[in-house]
């Protein structure tokens, strides 16, 4: 949708009230012509599309000629509580659906469609029938829609089969959509990246009935890129030495791993703080990835699992992320704590870690917790 010219649309307002008093009185004479006889309701309607015609001239010397550019494919726009008429033709010109929003206001009130709209999400054809968005408006067919809320910390598998309880879309394709990668996202061309995992941004959605699953991805993702606009990513490229999927992928650790949001800086601290030592992470959220199954206590068989995940097994950064992190263990993955922790455990009332830079600490916090 383009943005509005400032200049140009006072322009249009401007010619809105001299042509307003104009408008009304030729149509107020056209219609009690009308109710003469028909002949004369012929010259009326002529009258009224020279009127137009000549408004449309006037209105387009005044905006420049800044027609929207042809496209294909329907056009969305919502109308919420509060718009006016008027608004509702502002909206439709710019997407494209209209031309120009003053011939648009001005046939409204000659059609006897006056203020009157009814608020929900619209889909418009470019170029359609005024008429066809006249009656769509007035009646409130709107497009009916279906809210999804998809939590922080959900994988891949968990975010289609939450998406399939809240749109009816399948799992199975909503996995499959999201196991692609060509989505014209730049974030998503790094080499190592196979699949979406990490980038299906957690968030509540409103989505049309009869969305697919590739909108539906395409939808997650877009709201990643727009969360993320003012992260200083490329920053942490020198700061840190990461990429930005393993800057995300060291955030859906974090996400995974701490208890609270104040915790998240000090998760991050002890990742980056044995990476720079060159020791295993030893996380125990990458083991359960791993297994695909999560379980409620982890074996020493299951931490001894043959996956690149394996962080007991594996030095450094899993391959990817385990799950799609949230805007707080983002910013906890690109500001860490500056900390000397190694360690963390989980207390025994299972609501805060206890950190520390000592493996006896560790051990005995580790002992009075029962773990």
């Amino acid at each position: 949708m383009r943005r509005y010219d400032r200049r140009k649309r006072g322009d249009s307002e401007d010619l809105d009230a001299r042509l307003d008093a104009l408008g009304r009185s030729n149509l107020s004479g056209i219609r009690r012509k009308r109710r003469s006889s028909s002949g004369p309701a012929v010259l009326g309607m002529l009258l009224v599309l020279a009127v137009l015609g000549a408004i449309y001239l006037i209105y387009s010397a005044a905006v420049g000629g800044d027609d929207v550019q042809a496209r294909e494919g329907p056009v969305k726009v919502e109308v919420v509580k509060g718009d006016t008429l008027s608004d509702v033709a502002d909206k439709l010109e710019a997407a494209g659906v209209i031309k120009s929003a003053f011939v648009f206001k001005l046939q409204a009130r000659y059609e006897g469609y006056g203020t009157e709209v009814q608020t929900g999400r619209y889909t418009f054809e470019r170029g359609q029938d005024t008429d066809v968005i006249f009656h769509k408006l007035a009646a409130g067919k709107a497009v009916p829609t279906i809210a999804v809320t998809v939590p922080e910390g959900l994988t891949l598998d968990e975010t289609a089969q939450t998406v399939a309880k809240g749109s009816g879309v399948p799992a199975a394709r909503f996995e499959q959509a999201a196991r692609e990668t060509d989505y014209d996202y730049a974030f998503l061309e790094h080499p190592g990246i196979r699949t979406t995992e990490g980038y299906l941004y957690p968030a509540r959605y409103d989505f049309e009935k009869g969305v697919t699953a590739q909108q539906i991805v395409d939808r997650l993702l877009g709201q990643y890129l727009v969360v993320t606009q003012d992260l200083d990513v490329a920053g942490a490229r020198a700061r840190l030495g990461l990429t930005e999927h393993q800057i995300v992928t060291v955030a859906s650790l974090i996400e995974k791993e701490a208890a609270s949001p104040q915790e998240k800086p000090l998760v991050a601290s002890v990742i980056y703080n044995r990476l720079d030592r060159d020791m295993p992470l030893q996380i125990d959220a990458t083991i359960q990835y791993a297994l695909e199954r999560p379980k409620e206590k982890l074996s020493l068989q299951d931490l001894k699992v043959d996956s690149p995940y394996n962080t007991y097994e594996n030095k450094g950064l899993p391959p990817g992320p385990i799950c799609s992190p949230g805007r707080e263990s983002l910013e906890a993955a690109l500001n860490p704590e500056q900390t000397s922790y190694l360690y963390y455990v989980l207390k025994a009332d299972g609501q805060s870690h206890f950190f520390t830079s000592d493996y006896q600490d560790f051990l005995r916090a580790k002992a009075r917790a029962g773990r």
